[in-house]
């Protein structure tokens, strides 16, 4: 339904304008990528999402992706520290703090609000939910929060289209704030939350404190931010294979085998520090740095745990040395392993950003290639309609023309209308070539012969076409696959000085084959390596928009082979 509006009030835009209290005001907002989406404010009507999802449904998947995990993890990261002995004041991770910063660092700003309120109620549910939980680690993490807001804002200032933590400027960045600044002030407000006399236990304290949350802040975001990035976009879980995951969890298995065992030797159990270096190694080159991220988690956390209850390569002195030990250890190799990945991450950005632009330029090629076949229909009808129905207006004057002239006149009009037949004929051959019309009608297999035909009776080169039991196409697919054996032909007519060509159409498999050969000179060495030219450019286009490849090579007739494959769709016809 549409509702009339009263004539004499336009808009600045030119349309017309309903009254005063209807009127709609628009603005924009920008999404998470940085483009700018279009919000309209003061309707009564509930919004409605590009992509089908309600106001109601963005709120039960806000729930489900944001505020849910958030006040689950928190509340997990005030119970852990009470499962350890009384001596040690954190968890070997402290969740709360980490898990924020990953999530504001992964979702718009418009939902900041959101994340810190759920953080915040995760963490006030913890006074009555666990046991052992004050009032003055409540009031130390919710400063740690508004920290963890700034230091995320800090860190998306300058980051113009990159992604979180993917530039060494922004690493750098990350590590001096979340890793070094933050943990420190985190620890002198909690110190200061808890209100200690004694020096040298508040120093104790504080170096507890903040190397805790370094790690914790070192192996958690980068690891949530890569999952985040891996889940936004389908290209970078080239390696994320059910293969690849079990692997990965049958050598975390055998390092905990390796590091659970009690070894006799002191000699071997320095050494078990470098066991894990392949493994982060492999998992960086495989799942990428997101893989690494979470196998540093894994190993990080087996580590400390195994250092608390004086096992593994950490297990050598009294708790809280332990747990420093395995925490440097942890420290430096997610350093060293960060850098690493950012190079690799910087490598596939360049690598998708590439595939994407080739991916355009398909997209603009595929245009173009229609809009040729637009324009090219469009002269075949002009020829067809208008200048041969000329042609034919004309050769009938001249009959008429005929009858008035004397005999011995008469051979020349005779002539000119022989002519003008000639001509006509060409013109419809043109035509015909330009927008095959039997293709459209007939299918391919009747197309081709037509064609070996006509060129068998105008050229020196013999054409010999054989189509076995080829299925039907597409319009789109039959006539890609037509220009390609034009194109084909014309260039073996052209360049390859040879006087049979084949063209074959067949089902291999899965996958259609056309094969072009002949017997001329073949391709010259060096060819290959130059750049090719505009017609097997046309070729290898139309072959990649029906969703295969074109390859050259030597054909068994002695010349040069031009094939084409690709997958059929399942359950296509078939026709003789």
């Amino acid at each position: 339904m549409s509702a009339r509006v009263p004539a004499g009030r336009r808009s600045t835009c030119g349309t017309e304008l309903s009254p005063p209290r209807c009127r709609v005001q628009a603005s924009s907002q920008v999404n998470r990528d940085g483009a700018e989406t279009p919000h309209v404010q003061g309707t009564p009507f509930p919004s409605v999402r590009p992509d089908g999802f309600t106001s109601s449904a963005l709120d039960v998947r806000a729930f489900l992706t944001l505020v849910l995990p958030l006040v689950v993890g928190c509340l997990l990261g005030q119970w852990l520290p009470t499962v350890l002995p009384s001596q040690l004041h954190l968890h070997v991770l402290w969740i709360p703090g980490p898990l924020l910063l990953g999530f504001l660092l992964v979702t718009p700003r418009t939902q900041w609000r959101t994340c810190v309120l759920a953080a915040c109620i995760g963490t006030v549910l913890s006074l009555p939910l666990v046991p052992m939980s004050s009032l003055p680690r409540l009031l130390a993490t919710l400063g740690e929060f508004a920290m963890v807001a700034g230091v995320a804002w800090l860190l998306l200032r300058w980051r113009a289209e990159r992604a979180a933590l993917e530039d060494y400027r922004d690493l750098t960045l990350f590590l001096l704030l979340a890793c070094v600044l933050r943990p420190l002030c985190s620890a002198w407000w909690y110190a200061l939350a808890q209100s200690s006399r004694d020096g040298a236990a508040g120093s104790a304290v504080m170096r507890e404190l903040a190397l805790t949350s370094a790690v914790s802040y070192l192996v958690l975001v980068p690891a949530l931010v890569n999952v985040a990035r891996i889940i936004d976009a389908p290209e970078r879980r080239h390696g994320w294979r059910w293969d690849s995951v079990a692997v990965a969890l049958l050598l975390l298995g055998l390092l905990v085998v390796l590091w659970t065992v009690d070894w006799q030797d002191g000699v071997i159990i320095p050494l078990l520090t470098l066991a894990p270096i392949p493994l982060l190694v492999w998992a960086l080159i495989v799942f990428g740095i997101a893989g690494a991220s979470l196998t540093l988690l894994a190993v990080a956390v087996l580590g400390l745990q195994l250092g608390v209850e004086g096992m593994g390569p950490f297990g050598f002195w009294t708790l809280d040395r332990n747990l420093l030990t395995g925490q440097a250890w942890t420290l430096c190799t997610g350093f060293a392993l960060l850098f690493l990945g950012a190079l690799s991450e910087q490598k596939l950005s360049s690598r998708l950003k590439l595939q994407r632009a080739y991916a355009r330029l398909g997209e603009v090629t595929g245009r173009m290639l229609v809009v040729q076949e637009e324009e090219r229909t469009r002269i075949a009808r002009d020829l067809h309609d208008d200048v041969n129905q000329s042609l034919a207006a004309i050769s009938i004057r001249l009959s008429t023309l005929r009858t008035h002239i004397p005999l011995d006149e008469r051979s020349s009009v005779v002539e000119l209308q022989d002519q003008l037949l000639a001509v006509s004929n060409d013109i419809r051959a043109i035509s015909h070539e330009l927008h095959p019309s039997i293709l459209r009608f007939t299918g391919l297999a009747s197309a081709l012969d037509a064609f070996c035909i006509k060129r068998n009776a105008r050229g020196r080169l013999r054409l010999r076409c054989s189509i076995e039991d080829a299925p039907r196409l597409d319009d789109e697919q039959e006539l890609s696959l037509f220009r390609i054996v034009q194109k084909a032909v014309n260039n073996v007519d052209k360049h390859a000085r040879a006087r049979v060509a084949d063209v074959l159409v067949c089902v291999r498999g899965a996958e259609l084959v056309l094969r072009v050969d002949d017997d001329g000179i073949g391709i010259p060495a060096g060819h290959l390596r130059r750049a090719p030219g505009l017609g097997l450019i046309s070729m290898e286009e139309r072959a990649r928009l029906l969703g295969g490849a074109l390859h050259l090579d030597t054909s068994p007739l002695g010349g040069a082979r031009i094939e084409v494959r690709f997958p059929l769709r399942e359950g296509a016809p078939r026709e003789r």
